[in-house]
């Protein structure tokens, strides 16, 4: 067996290269405990090394929730465009939809071009993307821009909202925690996405694998008020299990 130090570097290592990883997924790859893992995970989260989350853990970086869309517009491309037409694929002509910011509504967007429907966004560089479809019907609310993020948030954009009725919504989130629910970890943001989540009919989550069992700040709607949530099928099993008790989940 690894002496402690060189199993929690070898964890970290890990981590880097799975972006993510379960506790009983990490117990089996270094063959030890669950119990002996937890202490190690409890070991260098305490030195800021990484993030605990329900079931399994992240690399710590302070700034990982707010980075730039740009940014988190090179992360997982495959399994969000994978996300993204299964999503699409889900919405029929003449439905009205809803799509909120975020790298992976981005994705969708891009495989409804050729829907006739209505869609309504706070996400500019959606609005834009579709502004030249010719069957699309296209709003876009107002509010103040979250400039890195391009996502338009506040009160002005919840009370929009508060007028609108939808056949879907599909929401981007940073975490998905089974006592959580759908979270980010901006409550300006949180509160903007729970009033468009309030006006569909159908909540649909779509998040990559490393969205899966995370816990953040703020909770926008919990799992009893989510239709669906749309994943690829890297995430972890374990935690896929464990979601699918609450919630319908399909993997890509």
């Amino acid at each position: 067996m690894m002496p402690p130090t060189e199993r929690q570097s070898a964890i970290l290592q890990y981590l880097t290269e799975k972006g993510f990883a379960a506790v009983a997924a990490l117990a089996q790859e270094f063959g030890v405990s669950e119990m002996t893992i937890r202490r190690d995970l409890a070991d260098l989260e305490g030195q800021r090394a990484l993030q605990r989350t329900y079931g399994g853990a992240t690399v710590y970086d302070p700034a990982f929730f707010e980075v730039s869309l740009q940014a988190k517009a090179t992360q997982f491309v495959e399994e969000k465009r994978r996300i993204g037409k299964a999503a699409a694929d889900l919405v029929q002509d003449g439905e009205i939809v809803i799509l909120d910011a975020g790298s992976t509504t981005m994705l969708v967007a891009k495989f409804l071009k050729s829907k006739r429907i209505t869609v309504i966004t706070n996400a500019l560089n959606i609005a834009a993307d579709l502004s030249d479809c010719p069957d699309i019907q296209l709003y876009i609310a107002g509010g103040h821009l979250r400039q890195g993020v391009l996502a338009i948030v506040g009160p002005e954009t919840a009370d929009f909202f508060e007028n609108i009725r939808a056949d879907k919504i599909f929401l981007g989130v940073e975490g998905i925690d089974i006592r959580g629910g759908l979270m980010v970890p901006e409550l300006n943001e949180a509160h903007t996405k729970r009033a468009m989540a309030n006006s569909a009919r159908e909540i649909i989550a779509v998040a990559d694998h490393s969205k899966i069992g995370r816990s953040t700040l703020s909770t926008i709607v919990p799992l009893s008020k989510v239709t669906q949530v749309i994943t690829g099928r890297e995430a972890d099993a374990t935690l896929l299990k464990e979601l699918r008790a609450h919630v319908t989940v399909l993997t890509v």
